[in-house]
C-alpha cells in the first residue's frame, strides 16, 4: 500500500483491515501520536499487553530485542505488537539498517505488526521529504504495510474540531474564528488544544469571538512575522518597532529570525509575482509546496496588491545582505537586522 492520508489510515483500521508494518511521520505530532496510541490500543488490549506488546525507544534501540519481538508469536490473544518511537534510520549502521529490512519482510501479517512512529525527532532533517535512509525505511513498510506522513491541516479543515473542542465545556465558536484560531496556530493541533483550553477558561460559557481570541492567543513565530513584513511594506514605523520586540521574545537568537523575516516576504513576492501573471492560490500551493499553510498564501495575495515588485525586491536584497553580515562580521546582530528594517522602511 503506498503512502496513504490519515484520513484513508482511521478509515483502513476502522474497516478492520490490519497490516503488518506502519510507518508515521510529519509535523502534526498530536494527531500522528493519538492515531498511533489507539492503533495499538486496538489491537492488543490493555489485560493482553505485557507478553504481546513490545515497547522499542530510538535511543539504546536493540536489533537483536527488536528481532525477537517480531519474531514472537502471540499469547492468549490474536496479535503480537511492535512499536517504536523515534528511531532515525539515519543513525543505523548499513549492516543494522539491512537486517531491520530483512526482519519486516519476514513479519508475520496474521500475527504480527510493527509500528515505526516519530514524534520528538525530525526524520526530515530540517526539510520537507524524509532524508535518504528514513525514506527507505519509509517505502520498504509501504510495500508489505502502509506509511502516513501526518501534515498540518488547513484552517478550514480544522473548524469542526475546534467547534466540537470547546463545545464540550458548553462554549461556541463561529466557523470564522474558529478558522482564524486555526490560523493563528499554524494549524498546529497541539498549540490550538492549549489556547482552547485558555479560551474556554476565559470565556467560561459563551461565544469565543475573534475580539476573545486577540486578547489571549498571542500569533505564532511564522504569523508575527507576516504582520512585521505587513507593517513594513506599509511604511508604519511604530507598529514594525512594537512587533520586532514581540518576536524577540519568541525566538532569541537574530539569524533565525531574520531567516523566519526573510521566509515571510518571500511570501509576499511569490504572490506578487503570481498575482502579477494571473496565478492563483491553487498554483502557488503546488509550485512552492505551501501544503498546511494555504493561509499563508491566502494572506500574501490578499496584501501584495498594493506593494510594487520593486519594493519587494529591494526589501529581500536587503536582508540578504544582513544575513550575509550576520554570518561574516563581528557587528551585533541585533543591531544588524534593526539596521536593514530601519533600511527597508526608508523604501519609497
Amino acid at each position: 500500500m503506498p503512502n496513504i492520508t490519515d484520513n484513508e489510515l482511521v478509515r483502513s483500521i476502522k474497516s478492520g483491515k490490519i497490516l503488518p508494518a506502519y510507518f508515521f511521520w510529519g509535523k502534526d505530532i498530536a494527531t500522528l501520536e493519538s492515531i498511533a496510541k489507539k492503533l495499538i490500543a486496538k489491537l492488543v488490549p490493555n489485560d493482553a499487553k505485557d507478553m504481546n506488546y513490545h515497547f522499542f525507544s530510538g535511543s539504546g534501540f536493540d536489533i537483536s530485542d527488536f528481532a525477537d519481538a517480531c519474531e514472537s508469536l502471540p499469547m492468549f490473544a490474536d496479535r503480537v505488537v511492535v512499536a517504536v518511537n523515534d528511531l532515525n534510520a539515519e543513525s543505523l549502521k548499513a549492516d543494522d539498517f539491512k537486517y531491520i529490512l530483512e526482519i519486516l519482510s519476514g513479519v508475520d501479517s496474521d500475527t504480527t505488526t510493527v509500528i515505526f512512529y516519530a514524534t520528538g525527532i525530525d526524520l526530515c532533517a530540517g526539510k520537507k521529504a524524509l532524508t535518504s535512509k528514513n525514506k527507505k525505511l519509509c517505502d520498504h513498510i509501504s510495500k508489505i504495510g502502509a506509511s502516513c506522513e501526518f501534515a498540518f491541516k488547513r484552517p478550514n479543515e480544522l473548524v469542526k474540531y475546534i467547534q466540537s473542542r470547546v463545545g464540550k465545556d458548553l462554549c461556541t465558536i463561529s466557523p470564522k474564528s474558529a478558522e482564524y484560531l486555526a490560523s493563528l496556530c499554524l494549524c498546529n493541533l497541539l498549540i490550538i488544544n492549549n489556547e482552547c483550553d485558555k479560551l474556554v477558561s476565559f470565556v467560561g460559557k459563551g461565544e469565543i469571538t475573534d475580539e476573545v481570541i486577540d486578547s489571549l492567543v498571542s500569533g505564532q513565530l511564522d504569523t508575527d512575522a507576516y504582520k512585521l513584513a505587513r507593517a513594513v511594506t506599509s511604511g508604519d514605523r511604530n507598529l514594525t518597532f512594537t512587533i520586532l520586540p514581540e518576536l524577540y521574545a519568541k525566538q532569541a537568537e537574530s539569524i533565525p529570525l531574520l531567516s523566519v523575516i526573510s521566509g515571510a516576504f518571500l511570501d509576499l513576492y511569490r504572490a506578487k509575482l503570481a498575482y502579477q501573471t494571473g496565478r492563483g492560490l491553487n498554483n502557488i500551493l503546488e509550485d512552492y509546496g505551501y501544503r498546511g499553510r494555504d493561509f499563508a498564501v491566502k494572506n500574501a495575495l490578499r496584501d501584495c496588491s498594493r506593494i510594487s515588485v520593486e519594493k519587494l525586491r529591494a526589501c529581500i536584497q536587503i536582508l540578504s545582505k544582513c544575513d550575509i553580515e550576520m554570518k561574516s562580521t563581528r557587528t551585533d546582530q541585533r543591531t544588524l537586522l534593526e539596521t536593514a528594517i530601519s533600511q527597508m522602511l526608508s523604501l519609497r
